[in-house]
């Protein structure tokens, strides 16, 4: 943390201001959009050739293959209970996953013999031929949740470099329940409101490995547990080089506690945090957040606080706790943040909704090329659904914080629910959107787009209006622009990641200068004519080219069919 200190120290005394958080893509990336309709995407996991397999909540799993762009092959619907934020919530291949094809997935069934209630299952399927085999399940995990009216769930899952699995499950209470979350997640007898961390054996069953929080066989404790005292740990991901455990933990909101006259001073809410843990413990919740700031017991029977937590001993002195009272110290985040604030102000302001990627470590496998550049090395990749950007955190070797930069703005896109690294070194981000259509979009290094991106083809985008062929000289444009990568974010008629080209004819419909202008900002770039989703420079194109180009959209005034 003293090496961050200093960074915003010397920031303050260059000319140059600390990141905007809404600044454009980061300048050495390129972006690329995959693949469309996701319904709800809550994680993905990628195999070793670039596949990518897609968890969507309704119960489907989705496959893409790099050289298939736009395309999306279902492998098996489980028609998973979604009620409140319930269904397949989790997904990821064996470690072993090219010789044994296991695929692991996280959903959600109704209780055997009581429908009104659900648990979460941790099953292993087999992949094969493009399908997963529903028969093939062998269920590892059942963990009940409260009821129906319950939410954060979780359900991430990832392996370490010992081939371990970790499993991320949340609190299972609602947001009104203050201190509730102790009969879950500070209690030590219950699986919710943790990482679990077990060993998975062949049979589909799995072992306790050493080093969990608690030895099997301590009373009033289950050995399954790794991290405790979580809220909604949404995505989880685990460094392959030195083991770290890594999640953004979805915090309470500020008006957590109604009809009372507590204040924040008593309780400290609406803080989502980023975490790096080098190993077990307790991550204070709901007894402590942010920077070891405590809360005050609160007594819902006669309304009134009590003594307030000591983080290094904090004590569960809730009725419905059925685990051990005194708990381990709490643990401090990497990074926690509310609102606008001073101890982080490149992450500017808005709402709350933390959403851990991976370290980029550089490796040999990856591509010189395609991967991202060599200065992400060791950078903590995140994301805000809430915010809706994507940032990097430069680490030092001992997990403290050097530097914060954007990597991504906020894009119509969507919100980021999980972001993996492929195996070529590159990026990949899956979006969720309100409509159900979310997006996988990948980064690399820009200007080397590996040709297996079709452009005009990615994401089923529409065929351009027929009349261009009427005019030899649109038509060429067009030729121009399917061959460059115009087509990966702008559609002819719907808004896209940038605004349809119709949109864009009919702005500069009466303005003289309008080809000259755009077509300076197709070569040299530009942001902020229609946001904050910036137009990447061209230099592959020169003047000519881009003219040409421009002179295609213009010509959509002249069209009487704009669809």
């Amino acid at each position: 943390m003293i090496k961050r200190i200093l960074m915003l120290c010397l920031c303050a005394l260059t000319v140059e201001a600390a990141p905007n958080p809404n600044q454009a893509v980061d300048p050495d990336l390129e972006l690329s959009l995959l693949a469309s309709d996701i319904k709800e995407g809550m994680e993905m996991t990628i195999a070793s050739d670039g596949r990518v397999f897609i968890a969507e909540r309704p119960g489907k799993v989705k496959l893409f293959y790099p050289d298939k762009p736009g395309q999306l092959i279902e492998l098996i619907d489980l028609k998973s209970d979604t009620r409140c934020e319930a269904g397949l919530i989790g997904i990821a291949l064996d470690p072993n996953f090219d010789q044994n094809h296991w695929i692991y997935l996280q959903h959600t069934v109704p209780v055997e013999g009581d429908k009104s209630h659900y648990e979460h299952r941790l099953g292993r399927f087999v992949f094969k031929d493009d399908k997963i085999e529903p028969a093939s399940e062998k269920v590892l995990l059942k963990i009940k949740a409260n009821s129906v009216k319950r939410i954060h769930e979780s359900g991430s899952i990832a392996f370490g470099p010992d081939g371990l699995l970790y499993l991320s499950v949340g609190d299972n209470q609602i947001r009104s329940e203050y201190f509730y979350s102790c009969k879950t997640s500070a209690n030590s007898n219950d699986l919710r409101g943790k990482i679990l961390r077990i060993r998975p054996t062949k049979e589909g069953g799995y072992e306790i490995p050493k080093g969990n929080l608690f030895p099997p066989g301590t009373p009033k404790t289950l050995p399954e547990i790794y991290i405790m005292g979580l809220r909604n740990p949404f995505r989880i991901h685990v460094d392959q080089k030195t083991g770290w455990l890594l999640w953004g933990e979805n915090g309470p909101p500020n008006n957590w506690v109604p009809g009372t006259k507590l204040d924040k001073k008593t309780i400290p809410l609406g803080y989502d945090e980023f975490n790096l843990a080098k190993g077990p413990g307790f991550h204070g919740y709901p007894l402590v957040i942010a920077d070891q700031r405590p809360f005050t017991h609160y007594d819902y029977e006669t309304k009134k606080g009590g003594p307030i937590i000591n983080p290094k001993a904090p004590l569960n002195l809730h009725n419905g706790n059925t685990g051990i009272r005194e708990l381990p110290p709490a643990q401090p985040p990497l990074i926690w943040y509310e609102g606008n604030q001073k101890e982080f102000p490149e992450f500017g302001g808005g709402g709350e909704s933390a959403i851990a990627g991976p370290i980029f470590r550089k490796n040999n496998t990856y591509s010189k090329k395609l991967g991202l550049p060599d200065r992400f090395d060791g950078c903590w990749l995140i994301g805000e659904y809430a915010r809706g950007w994507v940032k990097s955190v430069k680490l030092d070797e001992k997990g403290e914080i050097e530097e914060i930069r954007p990597v991504l703005p906020t894009l119509r896109l969507g919100k980021p629910t999980n972001l993996k690294i492929g195996p070529k070194g590159r990026l990949h981000v899956l979006y969720y959107t309100k409509d159900n259509k979310g997006t996988l979009v990948r980064l690399e290094n820009k200007g080397v787009i590996e040709g297996t991106i079709a452009p005009g083809l990615v994401m089923g985008l529409e065929a351009p209006p027929k009349q261009l062929k009427k005019s030899k000289e649109a038509w060429a444009g067009y030729q121009l622009m399917s061959k460059s990568d115009c087509l990966n974010c702008h559609q002819w008629t719907r808004a896209f990641v940038a605004p349809p080209y119709f949109q864009i004819a009919e702005r500069y419909k009466a303005d003289p200068t309008a080809a000259e202008t755009l077509t300076q900002k197709v070569v040299k770039g530009g942001v902020g004519v229609w946001g904050q989703i910036p137009m990447l420079p061209h230099p592959q194109h020169n003047a000519k080219q881009a003219r040409n180009m421009v002179d295609t959209i213009l010509y959509l005034n002249q069209l009487k069919d704009k669809k």
